[in-house]
Protein backbone atom coordinates (compact mmCIF):
# COMPACT_ATOMS: atom_id res chain seq x y z
CA UNK A 1 0.00 0.00 0.00
CA UNK A 2 1.08 3.06 -1.12
CA UNK A 3 1.66 5.92 2.05
CA UNK A 4 -1.68 8.15 0.99
CA UNK A 5 -3.75 4.34 1.02
CA UNK A 6 -2.37 3.89 4.22
CA UNK A 7 -3.83 6.94 5.91
CA UNK A 8 -6.69 7.14 4.32
CA UNK A 9 -7.64 3.83 5.39
CA UNK A 10 -6.82 4.92 9.34
CA UNK A 11 -8.65 7.90 9.23
CA UNK A 12 -11.31 6.48 7.71
CA UNK A 13 -11.59 4.65 11.34
CA UNK A 14 -11.44 7.65 13.84
CA UNK A 15 -14.03 8.38 15.57
CA UNK A 16 -15.33 11.66 16.67
CA UNK A 17 -12.70 13.75 18.86
CA UNK A 18 -9.97 10.93 17.83
CA UNK A 19 -6.49 12.24 16.13
CA UNK A 20 -3.93 10.39 14.05
CA UNK A 21 -0.58 10.44 15.25
CA UNK A 22 0.64 7.86 13.59
CA UNK A 23 -0.14 5.39 10.34
CA UNK A 24 1.94 2.78 8.38
CA UNK A 25 1.38 -0.21 6.38
CA UNK A 26 2.29 -3.81 7.82
CA UNK A 27 5.91 -5.40 6.14
CA UNK A 28 4.05 -8.33 4.86
CA UNK A 29 7.77 -9.97 4.34
CA UNK A 30 8.10 -10.00 8.27
CA UNK A 31 4.71 -11.10 9.04
CA UNK A 32 5.54 -14.58 6.37
CA UNK A 33 8.62 -14.71 8.52
CA UNK A 34 6.52 -15.67 11.54
CA UNK A 35 4.63 -18.27 10.00
CA UNK A 36 8.23 -19.85 8.62
CA UNK A 37 8.12 -22.47 11.20
CA UNK A 38 4.99 -24.19 10.64
CA UNK A 39 5.82 -24.36 7.18
CA UNK A 40 9.35 -26.43 8.28
CA UNK A 41 7.09 -28.24 10.50
CA UNK A 42 4.81 -29.12 7.21
CA UNK A 43 7.57 -30.13 5.14
CA UNK A 44 8.49 -33.65 7.00
CA UNK A 45 4.50 -33.86 7.87
CA UNK A 46 3.36 -34.00 4.28
CA UNK A 47 6.24 -35.69 3.39
CA UNK A 48 5.21 -38.46 5.78
CA UNK A 49 1.72 -38.44 4.97
CA UNK A 50 2.34 -39.03 1.18
CA UNK A 51 5.17 -41.94 2.02
CA UNK A 52 2.18 -43.10 4.04
CA UNK A 53 -0.72 -42.83 1.35
CA UNK A 54 2.15 -43.93 -1.19
CA UNK A 55 2.76 -47.31 0.86
CA UNK A 56 -0.75 -48.06 1.55
CA UNK A 57 -1.97 -47.71 -2.16
CA UNK A 58 1.06 -50.17 -3.48
CA UNK A 59 0.29 -52.66 -0.69
CA UNK A 60 -3.33 -52.83 -0.92
CA UNK A 61 -2.76 -52.80 -4.80
CA UNK A 62 -0.62 -55.74 -4.76
CA UNK A 63 -2.56 -57.86 -2.31
CA UNK A 64 -5.77 -57.11 -4.69
CA UNK A 65 -3.67 -58.27 -7.94
CA UNK A 66 -1.79 -61.29 -6.17
CA UNK A 67 -4.57 -63.00 -3.69
CA UNK A 68 -7.51 -61.56 -4.95
CA UNK A 69 -9.24 -62.07 -1.04
CA UNK A 70 -8.53 -58.41 -0.49
CA UNK A 71 -12.01 -56.77 -0.36
CA UNK A 72 -12.50 -53.77 -2.99
CA UNK A 73 -13.34 -51.35 0.14
CA UNK A 74 -9.68 -51.48 1.20
CA UNK A 75 -8.45 -50.23 -2.33
CA UNK A 76 -9.69 -46.82 -0.79
CA UNK A 77 -7.53 -47.28 2.58
CA UNK A 78 -4.85 -44.68 1.01
CA UNK A 79 -7.26 -42.12 0.50
CA UNK A 80 -7.08 -41.59 4.65
CA UNK A 81 -3.65 -39.87 4.37
CA UNK A 82 -5.18 -37.12 2.31
CA UNK A 83 -6.61 -34.85 4.60
CA UNK A 84 -2.76 -35.25 6.91
CA UNK A 85 -1.38 -34.37 3.24
CA UNK A 86 -3.36 -31.36 2.65
CA UNK A 87 -2.77 -30.08 6.63
CA UNK A 88 1.14 -30.46 5.45
CA UNK A 89 0.88 -28.46 2.01
CA UNK A 90 -1.64 -25.82 4.29
CA UNK A 91 1.55 -25.54 6.75
CA UNK A 92 3.59 -24.88 4.01
CA UNK A 93 1.98 -22.77 2.21
CA UNK A 94 1.21 -20.29 5.42
CA UNK A 95 4.40 -18.21 5.24
CA UNK A 96 2.16 -17.04 1.21
CA UNK A 97 -1.12 -16.51 3.00
CA UNK A 98 0.43 -14.48 5.83
CA UNK A 99 2.27 -12.91 3.47
CA UNK A 100 -0.81 -11.60 0.88
CA UNK A 101 -3.38 -11.09 4.13
CA UNK A 102 -0.50 -8.77 5.13
CA UNK A 103 -0.09 -6.69 1.99
CA UNK A 104 -3.15 -5.08 3.04
CA UNK A 105 -2.38 -4.25 6.74
CA UNK A 106 -2.55 -1.25 8.55
CA UNK A 107 -1.31 0.12 11.60
CA UNK A 108 -2.53 3.18 13.53
CA UNK A 109 -2.03 5.07 17.18
CA UNK A 110 -4.13 7.41 17.92
CA UNK A 111 -4.85 9.82 20.92
CA UNK A 112 -7.03 7.15 22.00
CA UNK A 113 -6.58 3.33 20.68
CA UNK A 114 -3.93 1.27 18.55
CA UNK A 115 -5.36 0.10 15.56
CA UNK A 116 -4.65 -3.07 14.04
CA UNK A 117 -6.75 -2.87 10.43
CA UNK A 118 -6.53 -5.84 8.02
CA UNK A 119 -8.80 -6.58 4.62
CA UNK A 120 -9.84 -4.80 1.56
CA UNK A 121 -13.29 -6.32 0.86
CA UNK A 122 -13.95 -7.37 4.16
CA UNK A 123 -12.33 -4.97 7.10
CA UNK A 124 -11.28 -6.19 10.35
CA UNK A 125 -10.20 -3.85 13.03
CA UNK A 126 -8.47 -4.97 16.09
CA UNK A 127 -8.18 -1.97 18.94
CA UNK A 128 -6.16 -1.48 22.02
CA UNK A 129 -7.32 1.14 24.68
CA UNK A 130 -4.62 2.58 27.31
CA UNK A 131 -6.15 0.63 29.74
CA UNK A 132 -5.43 -2.88 27.71
CA UNK A 133 -1.91 -1.71 27.43
CA UNK A 134 0.28 -3.97 30.09
CA UNK A 135 3.54 -3.27 28.12
CA UNK A 136 5.34 -2.01 25.40
CA UNK A 137 8.71 -3.65 23.98
CA UNK A 138 10.29 -2.54 20.60
CA UNK A 139 13.12 -4.58 18.72
CA UNK A 140 15.09 -2.62 15.80
CA UNK A 141 17.12 -3.36 13.20
CA UNK A 142 19.82 -1.16 11.58
CA UNK A 143 17.89 0.38 9.54
CA UNK A 144 15.84 1.77 11.63
CA UNK A 145 12.47 -1.08 11.32
CA UNK A 146 11.43 -2.95 13.82
CA UNK A 147 8.87 -4.56 15.43
CA UNK A 148 6.53 -3.26 18.54
CA UNK A 149 5.19 -5.93 20.58
CA UNK A 150 1.91 -4.83 23.25
CA UNK A 151 1.48 -6.85 26.13
CA UNK A 152 -2.39 -6.79 26.53
CA UNK A 153 -4.27 -7.48 29.97
CA UNK A 154 -6.37 -9.48 28.05
CA UNK A 155 -5.27 -13.28 29.33
CA UNK A 156 -5.63 -16.93 26.97
CA UNK A 157 -6.44 -19.93 29.02
CA UNK A 158 -3.44 -22.88 27.64
CA UNK A 159 -3.01 -26.14 29.21
CA UNK A 160 -0.24 -24.92 31.33
CA UNK A 161 -2.18 -21.93 32.72
CA UNK A 162 -2.78 -18.71 31.64
CA UNK A 163 -0.96 -16.13 29.41
CA UNK A 164 -1.03 -12.58 28.73
CA UNK A 165 -1.84 -11.87 25.02
CA UNK A 166 0.76 -10.00 22.86
CA UNK A 167 -0.06 -7.86 19.74
CA UNK A 168 2.66 -7.24 17.17
CA UNK A 169 3.31 -4.11 15.04
CA UNK A 170 5.63 -5.74 12.70
CA UNK A 171 8.10 -4.45 10.50
CA UNK A 172 7.43 -0.75 11.17
CA UNK A 173 9.58 2.09 9.79
CA UNK A 174 10.70 4.60 12.61
CA UNK A 175 10.08 1.73 15.51
CA UNK A 176 11.40 3.93 18.20
CA UNK A 177 9.05 6.98 17.67
CA UNK A 178 6.06 4.47 17.22
CA UNK A 179 6.78 2.14 20.37
CA UNK A 180 7.75 6.06 21.91
CA UNK A 181 3.93 6.95 21.19
CA UNK A 182 2.47 3.54 22.31
CA UNK A 183 4.17 4.25 25.77
CA UNK A 184 3.01 7.42 25.53
CA UNK A 185 -0.39 6.16 25.04
CA UNK A 186 -0.18 4.10 27.78
CA UNK A 187 0.85 6.54 30.36
CA UNK A 188 -1.97 8.52 29.66
CA UNK A 189 -4.89 8.87 32.81
CA UNK A 190 -7.98 6.96 32.59
CA UNK A 191 -10.82 9.28 31.58
CA UNK A 192 -13.69 9.10 34.20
Amino acid sequence: MNPDDVQLCAQSELQGGESLLWSGSANPGRSAMSALPAALFGIPFAGFAFFWMSTAYHSTHNLANHHNALPSGFSAFPLFGLPFLLIGFGMILAPLGVYLKGRSGVYAVTNRRVMLISGTTTRSVKSIIPTDIAGVNYRERPDGRGDVFIRTNSVVRTNNGTTQMTVGLLGVPNVKEVAGLVMKLRAQPVAS
